[in-house]
């Protein structure tokens, strides 16, 4: 597995698993369509680069994301709409927990011992997430409905 000390968000990747060294410090494995990566960023602080990258904050995204679903917290981001990034996070953004997955990439999920699920992503690669199938079913959900509402909102404004 190639290491790396940043990462930048881009169509290929899929997911962004945290990891913890062996000094302690905690990083991400990075699951793209065809490679994966060690970095040595947090997941978060590879969203947070991906949003400044791309134009905005990761505090813009998260502010106007609760805004446009009417929900207070783990919300998914769009870290660039013209490229269609969007993640959702699968528990506190702030937890050294936290997956962060692309919607897009996702083939199937089932259910997985009790209380988790298994993602098995369109590379046929496999997670497994510490969240309930129907809890993950929602975030896609939230997150196809961001996706949605910005994309009609785009569209709206080309029309005029």
């Amino acid at each position: 597995m190639e290491r790396m000390e940043e990462y930048m968000i881009m169509e290929e990747t899929a997911a962004l698993v945290p990891q913890y060294d062996s000094y302690g410090r905690l990083g991400t494995i990075v699951y793209e369509l065809y490679n994966t990566y060690k970095v040595e960023q947090s997941p978060k602080e590879i969203i947070q680069q991906s949003c400044r990258y791309y134009g905005s904050t990761y505090e813009g995204k998260v502010h106007a994301a609760k805004h446009i679903l009417g929900i207070r917290q783990m919300v998914p981001i769009s870290v660039c709409e013209a490229l269609r990034l969007y993640f959702f996070p699968t528990c506190s953004p702030d937890s050294d927990r936290c997956i962060w997955i692309a919607p897009s990439h996702i083939k199937m999920i089932q259910p997985y011992e009790k209380k988790k699920t298994k993602v098995i992503l369109k590379n046929k690669q496999e997670l497994i997430v510490d969240i309930q199938k129907g809890t993950l079913e929602g975030k896609m959900y939230k997150t196809a409905m961001l996706m949605v509402t910005l994309q009609q909102r785009m569209m709206n404004n080309y029309e005029k």
